[in-house]
């Protein structure tokens, strides 16, 4: 038996385009919640309007792409920013909120 393994090659346009589209409208159809925050109970929020806009999500989309062109080091942005922001929030104007219920004292 044959396997046959498909590489995930972000060197292609096609790719980087499916990449953007599924985190853009991953963002934008669970305002803020793709299925990996939702697991995280995190939820990214706006901090120009009430609800993320499909423009928002796209470049939150663009942001990750920039992430990776950095090396990682948008990722890692976050301790040294006082406002624990990445690249891709500072690019889409966002933050990044945890969801869990507060516990009772």
């Amino acid at each position: 038996m044959r396997r046959t393994f498909t590489p995930l090659d972000f060197h292609e346009p096609g790719n980087i385009v499916v990449m953007v589209l599924y985190w853009g409208s991953a963002n934008f159809l669970g305002n803020g919640q793709t299925p990996g925050k939702w697991v995280a109970r995190t939820r990214t929020v706006s901090l120009t309007s009430d609800r993320m806009g499909l423009w928002q999500s796209i470049e939150r989309g663009l942001g990750y792409g920039a992430m990776i062109l950095e090396l990682g080091l948008g990722a890692l942005q976050v301790f040294w920013d006082p406002n624990r922001m990445c690249a891709q929030d500072r690019l889409a104007e966002t933050i990044v909120i945890d969801v869990r219920k507060a516990k009772p004292e």
